[in-house]
């Protein structure tokens, strides 16, 4: 399955392709957790307020959820980039 996480940077980002930089090196050991495969990252194309500004796609079998959510990565991201993060939407697709 793709697990999808879209975020929306806040007021601290001011350079996004630099923070963009830093999660893909954060996320480069995900692949290291059980079941999951792939990591990809799609940075928004459209610069306009109203838009999200990256979505990072974990390939992942869909029995390994509960792995990435329990996983030190997981739990490090939401506290490390946490506070950069305006909003986001998490979505789940085979």
């Amino acid at each position: 399955m793709k697990h999808h996480i879209i975020v929306k940077y806040n007021a601290l980002v001011t350079d996004k392709q630099a923070m963009q930089a830093e999660i893909e090196q954060f996320f480069a050991p995900a692949g290291e957790i059980e079941g999951v495969h792939r990591v990809s990252f799609y940075p928004n194309c459209i610069p306009v307020e109203n838009r999200f500004d990256l979505m990072i796609v974990l390939e992942m079998d869909k029995e390994a959820l509960p792995n990435w959510n329990t996983s030190k990565l997981h739990l490090q991201w939401k506290e490390q980039y946490g506070r950069y993060i305006l909003s986001k939407a998490i979505f789940d697709c085979e």
